[in-house]
């Protein structure tokens, strides 16, 4: 016993010398990292997971990438799907490979830019399965161009996928969530979204948008008292198709990874989540360090890079 004790003691000695002998903004790092992994370490998994069963739960931008393995993982839960996307034909090849399967699930064609085509997508809903328990806000746009070269049409359109369309689906179906004391609402996001990053301007904006969005709109719920809840996506770089050419340092993220951690966040309730968890991090520090530090940091952890062989769907 007085061995180990030893070491352990010998392990804390020397771990206090090294920490010392680090410069202010490693000392940052290192602290971060420390804190983050004991909150994750301190965090509670009691809570039981909801059932999805017989929820309604639209989403948009499901015909493929994130939004398609949702709507897997979501029917599979028992959840009536209802896959909402532009592009009518990959909608509805979704839609029917999950009936197939014995699964409830709708295509509906829809362009979330346009009020009235949201209009009309949330009347074909309530008529075939009834108004939405869980609206989840996936559709999603990027240019991947330096702010001199983006055509400001393009900018608009950005905003009008990535927010505006966010506004529009909320303001059709959170009236009956809240009359029914009942629902759930998840925003897309990005951790681009929380960092704005080099060729990224009109998309990080529209994405700190709608990170602000879904934190006002979590406030003003529990300013009502309301039980209807909200869940913030911030993920790093996927392998959607949207991001090809991108290069990053740490491996992008794979889609079916993030829906099903898209998943547990929807089944536990949670408010913000970061993907991967590892990158929870990037808060603390930029909490911490001064802007110009912060940006030490991006410019040293090769943030701005990725972009610059940005190639993105043809």
């Amino acid at each position: 016993m007085d061995s180990i004790k030893s070491k352990v003691s010998n392990f804390f000695n020397s771990a206090s010398k090294k920490f010392s002998n680090l410069s202010r903004n490693q000392k940052i790092v290192v602290g971060s990292f420390s804190a983050y992994f004991l909150y994750k370490f301190m965090k509670s998994s009691t809570k039981k997971p909801k059932n999805l069963n017989n929820e309604i739960v639209f989403i948009t931008g499901a015909a493929s990438g994130i939004g398609k393995q949702l709507a897997y993982l979501l029917a599979k839960e028992g959840a009536k799907v209802v896959i909402v996307d532009i592009n009518k034909d990959m909608a509805e090849k979704v839609a029917d490979s999950l009936t197939a399967d014995g699964f409830q699930a709708i295509a509906i064609e829809c362009d979330v830019t346009s009020l009235e085509s949201v209009k009309i997508a949330s009347n074909r809903v309530r008529n075939h399965f009834g108004d939405p328990t869980i609206l989840i806000n996936n559709a999603g746009i990027v240019s991947g161009k330096a702010i001199t070269e983006i055509p400001i049409e393009s900018v608009e359109r950005t905003f009008k996928v990535n927010v505006i369309s966010h506004f529009y689906t909320i303001k059709e179906f959170l009236p009956k969530m809240i009359e029914n004391d009942k629902g759930h609402i998840v925003t897309i996001a990005s951790l681009a979204g929380i960092v704005g990053l080099n060729r990224l301007t009109d998309y990080s904006a529209s994405k700190f948008a709608a990170v602000g969005l879904d934190e006002s709109l979590r406030n003003e719920l529990n300013a009502q008292g309301s039980n209807v809840k909200t869940t913030c996506i911030n993920p790093f770089y996927v392998n959607t198709g949207m991001f090809d050419g991108v290069k990053t340092a740490i491996p992008m993220l794979k889609e079916d990874f993030v829906a099903r951690r898209i998943l547990e966040a929807i089944k536990f309730d949670e408010k913000v989540v970061t993907i991967p968890n590892s990158l929870n991090y990037i808060y603390v520090l930029r909490a911490l360090l001064s802007v110009d530090n912060f940006d030490r940091y991006l410019k040293g952890s090769r943030a701005y890079e990725p972009m610059k062989t940005f190639k993105g769907r043809n």
